[in-house]
Formats: structure tokens, sequence, C-alpha cells
């Protein structure tokens, strides 16, 4: 091991900023999103509503729900620095979104949009975790159907609980730096 792979460990943890953990999260929403696509596409929601699959709006529900995931490990994983990390990653998902080129008016409602869908989702998952009733949530957003399809419904409760598997223990694999100048402002 190199002397900097030393400095940068921690216990077998690798040392993190907030903003290096945003980075690897929001990465992930991206490549989550793009895969959810791919499955609803397999599924042949494509094909039955290929306006509304192709919408900005089904590829932004997409995102929040990936994103929902990526928030619910952060709330549980990173405890007293949840907040800091889930405030980095709104911005990079943000600044990500600006990139990808969808509209001005998308963009200007995102925060709006995530607080909704986050608190709905959060509801819907309730307090035994319910991921199927997350999964007709997320299937209502992303069809923008009232009526859940059943076999949807347990796609995206299935995908859900291998994500969430999938990010089980983020928090052990981090040992988090805080910069001085977010401990100054705390």
């Amino acid at each position: 091991m190199r002397w900097i792979e030393r400095l940068w460990r921690d216990e077998g943890r690798v040392k993190a900023t907030p903003a290096r953990i945003a980075r690897l999260l929001a990465d992930g929403v991206t490549r989550s999103t793009n895969l959810l696509r791919a499955r609803l596409q397999e599924q042949g929601f494509a094909q039955t509503d290929r306006k509304r699959f192709e919408s900005e709006a089904c590829i932004l529900e997409c995102l929040l729900f990936e994103w929902f995931l990526r928030d619910l490990v952060v709330a549980v994983e990173f405890g007293r620095h949840a907040a800091t990390i889930q405030d980095a990653l709104a911005r990079r998902v943000a600044g990500d979104l600006d990139w990808s080129g969808l509209s001005p008016a998308v963009l200007l409602d995102l925060e709006r949009l995530r607080r909704e869908r986050f608190a709905e989702y959060r509801e819907a998952t309730g307090v035994r975790m319910s991921l199927q009733s997350l999964g007709a949530a997320a299937w209502r957003r992303i069809s923008d159907l009232e009526k859940p399809s059943d076999r949807m419904t347990m796609a995206l409760a299935n995908r859900a609980t291998a994500g969430l598997r999938a990010l089980r223990g983020l928090g052990q694999k981090y040992a988090l730096v805080i910069p001085l100048l977010s401990r100054r402002s705390q």
C-alpha cells in the first residue's frame, strides 16, 4: 500500500468529503435511472405509451425514484452528517441534470418535485418499510396513471429491494472528512 493510500484510509475505511460521497451517489443515480428505463422498455412500457416514456416528466420521475433510494440509505448510514451529504447530493444531481439538456422549466421545478416525491415515497414506505407500497407509488408517478400495475409495482419493489441491499453498509466504507469551512458554519 502506497503512503497516500495509508493517509486516506481510516481503519479500512476510505476518507471522503460529503461532496465526494455525493458525486459517487449521483453517478449511481444516473446509472440506475438508465437501467430502470431500460427495464421499463423491456417490460413494454415504451410500446404501450411511447409519448409518456420519452417525456422529460417520465425521465425525471425515474430519477426521483432512484434518488429517493439513495436518500434513504444516506439518512440511515450517515447519521448526523446525513443532511450535509443530502444537500451535496441535491446540488450534484441538479448540476448533472443541467448538463443533460433538460428544459429550464424542469430544472426550476426540481427542488419542489423532490420534496413532494420524497414525502410521498416516505409515506408509502411507512413504518414497516413496505417496498411494495413504494413500488405502487413510484409506478403511478412514472406512468402517470392512477391505477398501478401489479407487475410493474412488483418490478419496482424488487428494484428498490435490490438497490437498498446493494447500498447497505455504505456508511462503514467511508470515514467522513468535513472541511473546516463547513464546521464553522455548523
